[in-house]
């Protein structure tokens, strides 16, 4: 009972100040005379939603966690909360009552959504590829934790995309530092962003010119076998590539290099796995709570 009390005290004090200024929060009656089953304020709540009236939604949210506290819908109300906040960009609430959920009720089947709701708030906050990637590196955590945690869970195909847009948003932004440090003649400096993006973000629209430079930097470095695995890497997977005519004609002088367009064959070059090349850059969708 305790438990409950506390969850109920909670969640009514993140979830008013969204919408403490309405004249209806103070009106009783509100409670008093309300004749629906805690799944209908539900259903209006969702309802709500779908019309943009996010303040009356959580007027009927709050219904049932007065009314109905030991209910299953007032469990669900608290991530239905928490997904109005985050509509209404307030980030910061989401994660509260997102981790709030996920601490009251560990074992719940609707845990992935507020692991997913936390990560979203920290997805639709990206920065560009200028600034700090401090929320990327966090959603990318988070959304990887849930793929391991809840595989074939009903939000895998979305983060899925997600988690493509934000290693391309990483790649960037480390391959940007690669050639600020090239331009200044810091090689090493370089090739220690360069490394990273093929470790770890093989697949992202960056890595054409990501081995393009490996290739080259290597090559004005006299590590000619280095230079020759990266331009055959590049020529295995992205035959068509600029980049690739550009390492070509950088390692061309070696002996080892023939005019052959199959000569980074005995390099046994790897392959980079081909995923979906077009990704929408300004998919900021998120799915709710059923």
């Amino acid at each position: 009972m305790k438990k409950q009390i506390l969850i109920l005290v909670s969640v009514f004090l993140v979830s008013c100040s969204s919408y403490d200024k309405d004249e209806n929060k103070n009106d009783q009656s509100l409670y008093e005379n309300n004749t629906l089953k805690d799944y209908e304020l539900f259903n209006l709540a969702k309802q709500r939603i779908d019309d943009g009236l996010l303040d009356l939604a959580l007027v009927e949210l709050d219904k049932i966690e007065v009314l109905y506290p030991s209910s299953l819908y007032a469990k669900k109300s608290i991530l239905l909360n928490a997904y109005i906040n985050f509509l209404q960009k307030d980030y910061e609430k989401t994660r509260v009552l997102a981790e709030m959920y996920k601490n009251y009720y560990p074992g719940s089947k609707d845990i992935v959504y507020a692991n997913y709701l936390e990560a979203m708030s920290y997805y639709v906050v990206m920065k560009k590829t200028d600034y700090s990637q401090y929320n990327s590196e966090i959603a990318l955590e988070k959304f990887n934790f849930i793929l391991n945690a809840y595989p074939n869970s009903k939000y895998e195909i979305d983060i899925i995309t997600k988690i493509k847009l934000i290693n391309d948003n990483l790649a960037a932004n480390k391959l940007k530092i690669a050639k600020y440090y090239f331009e200044r003649k810091n090689n090493d400096g370089s090739l220690l962003y360069l490394n990273d993006i093929f470790d770890n973000h093989s697949t992202s629209i960056s890595v054409e010119e990501t081995l393009f430079l490996l290739s080259k930097i290597y090559y004005l470095i006299d590590e000619y076998e280095l230079a020759k695995k990266y331009a055959s890497i590049l020529a295995y997977n992205f035959p068509n590539s600029e980049w690739y005519k550009k390492s070509y004609k950088i390692i061309n002088g070696l002996d080892e290099i023939k005019d052959d367009e199959k000569w980074f064959e005995k390099f046994n070059p790897i392959r980079i796995i081909n995923k979906e090349r077009e990704i929408d850059t300004n998919n900021i969708s998120i799915q709710a709570i059923e």
